[in-house]
């Protein structure tokens, strides 16, 4: 074999490399490249993850933790996905379940229709005290942005997996005028802090019941995180 020939094979096969690459990261940041359905709805450890820590509303953890963390989310958004699934768990099982943090969900819908369907069911979730377990299985089932995988057959499989949800109930309410007064007090409460134009995930953190608090913004890493709330904890 010439040498020519064998550089040309190196260089086809190392570009294949490079795509090979790049689809894997983009299917691990979309989480699910081709459309969820309702009869394929994946729980993971959400269930597990969740149990036994009080929520009410749009509240996840004791309300008598030292510091509160502001989640600014969007339901289709892939890096809010990628928070979700990769440092959301592990804040939970450190902080969340030990007492010292609690969490609040400002959920928003600004990339389309499936967002607000998503956020909508969320929020009603919300009223029976299971936001988190719907937020959390629609970021561990996301479909690829406005591709209208968020029909009413998911919706229901998303609510019927939720353990003590009346999906029906849930349904139901997510297509009324209950859901929002949640939805505008996370819009008011972007522009306050935020501003009008706000990259998701965003983050507000600080002593909870203080006005003051700092921002985060992005998919940041794990110990961006931990390193924020510990420094919050030794105030």
């Amino acid at each position: 074999m010439k040498r020519e020939d064998l550089v040309r094979i190196v260089a086809v096969v190392g570009g294949a490399i490079v795509l090979v690459a790049a689809v894997v990261v983009g299917t691990r940041l979309s989480n699910h490249s081709s459309k969820p359905t309702a009869s394929n709805i994946q729980k993971d450890s959400i269930d597990e993850m969740l149990s036994g820590i009080p929520q009410k509303g749009i509240e996840l953890g004791s309300p008598s933790a030292k510091v509160t963390l502001v989640e600014f989310s969007d339901p289709q958004c892939p890096w809010c996905g990628k928070w979700a699934r990769e440092t959301f768990p592990t804040l939970v099982q450190n902080y969340v379940r030990t007492g010292k943090l609690r969490v609040e969900y400002a959920g928003l819908a600004f990339l389309g229709d499936d967002s607000a369907r998503l956020l909508n069911l969320a929020q009603a979730a919300g009223l029976q005290n299971k936001l988190w377990n719907v937020v959390e299985l629609e970021f561990e089932n996301q479909g690829a942005e406005n591709s209208g995988y968020a029909t009413d057959a998911f919706l229901r499989g998303l609510a019927k997996a939720v353990p003590g949800l009346n999906a029906d109930k849930a349904l139901s309410t997510a297509n009324t005028s209950a859901v929002g007064p949640m939805i505008k007090a996370a819009q008011k409460l972007v522009v306050a802090k935020v501003g009008k134009r706000i990259s998701t995930p965003t983050f507000l953190l600080g002593q909870t019941g203080s006005t003051k608090t700092q921002t985060i913004v992005g998919a940041q890493p794990l110990s961006t995180f931990t390193n924020a709330i510990d420094a919050e904890l030794k105030k």
